[in-house]
């Protein structure tokens, strides 16, 4: 076994070298006359080919960097069966690769060798040389290791997170399930956790980064024995992370949700779901650092020249290279699309120094009140809204409930107004389905979900969160009390899963145990409506005639009037009032 580097080639006269594309990466396994690099001077563009096979050590290197001849690109680790000739050494010499009596940078037991290990010497999966049996203990060692990617899990319908924290160094030896990286979404922390035992070859993701589902986030080198001791409890992630499949046309459900993220999983142990291609082009399969990416250095030019990406272009050539035709096609394809034009939002007005008048501290928003401030903002200068008022007299259901609550045994969840409040949502939704529903940004027809996913408002130290009952409609009172404590808790604790807070139909915002005669919430888009339920008042109101201290609880419906006309929000108030004040109307 031996370390050869890849080394600029003569180039001739040329001025300049720059290096446009690295096309493999640590970890690689590459073979003879397999494309490394991409060298492009004032005169043309050259694909750098390895005069050997070997696995990929280091990467010295990143694209557009200037570099000259002789400069070191790349790292390679020969296998101890091959033995290179006479006219592969010339072919070396030729292609910049050193001598063989220059090659060895360190023994395999020096301290510096200890760390090429990180690499993944041999693809179990494929047809690369694997070592005799009777290969020295330490090449065994290196050729029985793989390197592992760990990604950013599906975020779903959230934008992007942000890297606020990373708890590792390369070459750091890491545990299962131990803390690498922490994430931070317009919702909530997530923690990205190792998934086997083994050494940091990689960090792909530095504190501040925005990234999306399916980054790579670290890459661990792990060994086969470890390997497969971590697979029996969480499997080995591939390099490429495979599609999902396509979800039920139904909407989302609990038990898929909680199927996927595993007993016990919180957001720093994810679901192992892999995200969507992050390519618009459908058909396009994932493609990493050029590795099956075909194509010429006239083509790879073009591309650069106007700025598409090659793993995005399906190619039609032999082996599905990519022509130029291709990436002709592809741009083409790219302007036909409806191009979404964003909505111009008010000029923020600058704050005066306050600092002249006395002083003054700065603290940071947190990301959570960042991106709730904007969605507040687009929600209130798009939607046209209104606020329809009306009060619940609840004295029985509170009489009922309080009896219910005395007969429980201890450790068991208390039956809060919420959850009768939920049920009595869910029975008006039925009954007036366009307020469980969406409008067309076109106007065009109504999306009417046939789930009932009620989102609850859950106030937090980093701000406000809303996680959701998923299929509340089929859940007892005291199911759906058990279900909001425990979503509130999470919320407070940074728990959440995405799919907690995605595929809400309808919201509930609760201030009761706070207090207030009422508010005006803003309706959470796309949804259409709102309910806003403020603190429960003893108040004198007749009854049969008689004046009588009565628990009134004061609503507040706000609606897209887009969707809703006041006279549809009238009878739905009305309708949600009597299903409180007459507790029976729950049970049918």
């Amino acid at each position: 076994m031996a370390l050869k580097q890849i080394s600029v080639p003569d180039v001739g006269e040329a001025e300049s070298i720059e290096l446009v594309e690295v096309l493999v990466a640590a970890g690689d396994v590459v073979k003879q006359n397999q494309s490394l690099v991409v060298l492009e001077s004032d005169k043309a563009s050259v694909e750098l080919p390895a005069a050997f096979d070997g696995v990929v050590v280091a990467v010295l290197i990143t694209p557009g960097m200037t570099v000259k001849e002789g400069d070191v690109l790349l790292t390679i680790e020969t296998s101890v069966s091959t033995a290179l000739t006479e006219a592969e050494s010339e072919s070396e010499r030729a292609t910049g690769v050193d001598g063989p009596d220059e090659d060895v940078v360190e023994s395999p037991g020096s301290e510096a060798y200890a760390g090429t290990g990180s690499a993944e010497v041999w693809d179990q999966d494929s047809s690369a040389s694997k070592p005799p049996d009777d290969a020295p203990a330490a090449v065994l060692a290196v050729a029985n290791s793989q390197t592992v990617a760990i990604f950013i899990p599906d975020l779903g319908q959230i934008d992007d997170a942000e890297v606020i924290e990373v708890h590792c160094q390369v070459g750091d030896e890491v545990a299962l399930n131990q803390v690498l990286m922490l994430l931070e979404s317009d919702k909530a922390s997530m923690e990205i956790v190792a998934e086997s035992t083994g050494l940091v070859a990689s960090i792909d993701l530095t504190v501040g980064d925005q990234v999306k589902g399916g980054e790579v986030a670290i890459e661990l080198t792990v060994a086969s024995g470890d390997t497969a001791t971590a697979s029996e409890a969480i499997p080995a992630l591939p390099k490429t992370p495979p599609k999902p499949s396509t979800p039920a046309a139904s909407g989302p459900s609990d038990e898929a949700a909680l199927a996927n993220a595993g007993e016990g999983a919180r957001l720093g142990e994810m679901p192992d779901t892999r995200p969507q291609e992050r390519s618009p082009s459908a058909g396009v399969p994932d493609r990493e650092s050029g590795e099956s990416v075909h194509a010429g250095p006239a083509v790879r030019k073009l591309a650069r020249e106007l700025g598409v990406a090659l793993s995005m272009v399906q190619g039609s050539g032999p082996s599905h290279r990519i022509l130029k035709e291709d990436v002709q096609q592809f741009v083409k394809g790219q302007l036909r699309q409806p191009k979404q034009v964003a909505s111009v939002g008010l000029q923020q007005k600058a704050l005066p120094d306050f600092s002249q008048f006395g002083e003054v501290v700065f603290e940071k928003l947190s990301r959570i009140r960042r991106v709730s401030a904007k969605n507040l903002e687009y929600s209130w200068q798009s939607i046209p809204q209104v606020t329809h008022f009306d009060e619940a007299d609840i004295t029985d259901l509170e009489t009922f409930r309080a009896g219910l609550n005395g007969a429980l045994v201890p450790g068991d969840v208390k039956i809060s107004p919420l959850a009768f409040v939920i049920k009595a949502v869910i029975q008006a939704l039925k009954k007036y389905p366009r307020f469980n529903a969406s409008i067309d940004p076109g106007y065009e027809h109504w999306v009417v979900k046939r789930f009932f996913n009620i989102g609850i408002a859950v106030e937090t130290p980093n701000g406000l969160v809303v996680p959701n009952v998923k299929s509340a409609d089929l859940q007892s009172v005291a199911t759906l009390a058990r279900s909001a404590a425990e979503l509130a808790e999470l919320a407070r604790n940074k728990q959440l899963l995405p799919a907690q807070m995605q595929g809400t139909t309808f919201t509930i915002s609760s201030l009761g145990g706070i207090g207030g005669t009422g508010f005006t919430p803003i309706v959470n888009s796309p949804e259409v409506a709102i309910l806003g339920v403020a603190r429960t008042q003893l108040l004198p109101r007749y009854v049969a005639g008689a004046l009588e201290p009565r628990k009134i609880l004061p609503l507040a419906l706000s609606y897209d009037h887009r969707a809703i006309d006041g006279a549809e929000a009238a009878r739905f108030m009305v309708e949600l009032s009597r299903q409180l004040s007459d507790i029976r109307h729950l049970a049918v």
